[in-house]
């Protein structure tokens, strides 16, 4: 059946209003609702997961029929410009903004110089505004999808003004001093928006360093009304997990990839009607109004370990805490799932089976890790090909190799990309999260006690019990369009036997 034609005009606007969040990440468009009958032009009609997952939020019947995907950004973007919104559909739509040749800071206020950076880096999508100061000028760059890059410089003597405005404006010390500091501050951005900003700034040998991490607050609470995973398989492990009383639940990555961000998307899919809900982080991400968030670390005047204990005696159900830094807060935590709490949190591993190695290395016994890990979520954020510019090509012998190791089949063409005015020349735009879930099933107990500790014996049995790799799952993004070939492959483990069965070597070898 070919594709029909369809435009923002045959959508149900309200409907699609309601769903927009899914509607994204299924990637349909409402066309009719009506009692218990919902109509769905859909990208990939045949995608019985995605309908399932469509039914269970709607509660009603499906019927779908075919459309491209390029009639579905359209239509999908008029329907955000519309309704006034700034989503990522719309958000890819929009071309890049110009990088100006200068910040003109010659005769201007601090404060006016800053709110147009933060405005800047606000409309491109960056994720951190860098200020470092140098012997002659300071530095401006900011991070847009994991990748920085370098603006114009400010003159040296428009730093000090610039940098005290940053202060000023979030409530710190305005003098350069030789300490660290750490704040928050908020900045108007045009259409009644805001960006948060959270800062932290340290001294370095030319003056002074600022990093500030944007943040969008209603788009963070947006994100937890629903789990980030696309895989309905991983959706339902994961909400059966939160489902128990007690147990340890860990994301894990480098910093930067979203790890705080899925596990308060887990926390909203819990009733806080009924389950006393707190979180111990240095600093909170973000304010989050039905639950309680308790600040540690520099500042406040608390320790985390101090922290956790006192947390301990507030009879909370469900704890969060921002990481797992050493021993004596593995063991607490280890022993807070003993006595009946159900504990989130993050640790920084390579990838998901390798959280138990880490948790050994804090000093846990191999009984306490088995006993109370419940689930390992490891995660990444692969940049996502711009659907303007992106470039089919017929995979090379070794990209098909690749994915036959993998136990996937050679898709019949991969995208690479390009470039164009709307993702700024990088081809890229936007990033897609990808996960790996490790659970450490009986058939894995035996492992955890072993003595010796294998690590990668456990990675191999895991993956022989039908666990995917970040790899395998960034390789199905690529042969679905969404990622480029080389960032599927950005984050495998080397050397490549680590990811695959000894029996399974990569064909053709």
């Amino acid at each position: 059946m070919g594709c029909v034609p369809f435009t923002a005009a045959d959508a149900d606007a309200a409907a699609y209003a309601e769903l927009r969040e899914a509607c994204r990440r299924h990637r349909f468009l409402p066309s009719f609702r009506e009692g218990l009958l919902l109509d769905l032009a859909m990208v990939s009609p045949g995608d019985e997961g995605a309908v399932a997952a469509i039914r269970r939020l709607t509660h009603q019947e499906v019927r779908r029929f075919p459309i491209s995907r390029e009639d579905f950004e359209r239509a999908a973007a008029e329907l955000d410009a519309a309704a006034g919104e700034g989503g990522p559909a719309l958000e890819e739509a929009a071309p890049a903004p110009a990088c100006p040749e200068s910040w003109g800071c010659h005769g201007r206020p601090g404060r006016e110089v800053a709110a147009e950076l933060v405005r800047f880096a606000h409309a491109c999508g960056a994720s951190d505004l860098l200020l470092d100061e140098q012997e002659r000028w300071m530095d401006v760059a900011v991070k847009i999808d994991g990748r920085k890059e370098i603006l114009p410089p400010v003159e040296k003597s428009a730093a000090g003004p610039l940098l005290r405005a940053f202060k000023e404006i979030a409530g710190l010390s305005a003098r350069e001093s030789p300490r660290w500091q750490s704040g928050a501050a908020s900045f108007p951005v045009g259409g009644g928006g805001r960006a948060e900003l959270r800062i932290e700034i340290a001294p370095t040998v030319h003056g002074e360093s600022l990093a500030a991490r944007l943040q969008d607050r209603a788009a963070q609470l947006g994100r937890m009304r629903g789990l980030p995973f696309a895989d309905p398989a991983q959706r339902e492990l994961v909400r059966a997990c939160l489902g128990r009383s007690q147990g340890l639940i860990l994301a894990t990555g480098p910093t930067g990839q979203g790890k705080t961000s899925t596990l308060y998307a887990c926390l909203g899919q819990l009733d806080r009607s009924v389950l006393n809900i707190r979180t111990l982080e240095d600093p909170v991400e973000f304010p989050v109004p039905w639950i309680t968030q308790i600040p540690v670390g520099a500042g406040t005047g608390r320790a985390f370990g101090e922290g956790l204990k006192s947390l301990l005696r507030q009879a909370p159900d469900v704890i969060l805490l921002g990481e797992i830094r050493d021993g004596p807060a593995a063991r607490t935590c280890a022993e807070a799932v003993e006595t009946g709490h159900l504990v989130l949190a993050t640790l920084h591993t390579r990838d998901a089976p390798g959280a138990a190695a880490r948790l050994l290395d804090l000093g846990l016994s191999g009984r306490q890790v088995a006993s109370s890990l419940l689930l390992v979520i490891g995660q990444r954020l692969l940049r996502r090909l711009c659907p303007r510019c992106r470039r089919a090509a017929e995979p090379t012998a070794g990209e098909a190799r690749h994915f036959e190791r993998h136990r996937l089949a050679p898709p019949a063409r991969l995208f690479r990309p390009a470039g164009c005015p709307e993702c700024g020349g990088r081809g890229e735009r936007g990033r897609i999260p990808v996960f790996e879930l490790f659970q450490p099933a009986e058939a894995l107990e035996d492992l955890l006690l072993a003595e010796p500790f294998e690590e990668r014996a456990l990675r191999r049995a895991w993956i022989a019990a039908g666990g995917s790799p970040l790899v395998r799952e960034g390789l199905r993004l690529a042969a679905a369009g969404e990622v480029a070939y080389a960032e599927a492959g950005r984050h495998e483990r080397l050397p490549e036997g680590c990811f695959y069965p000894p029996h399974a070597p990569p064909a053709g070898r």
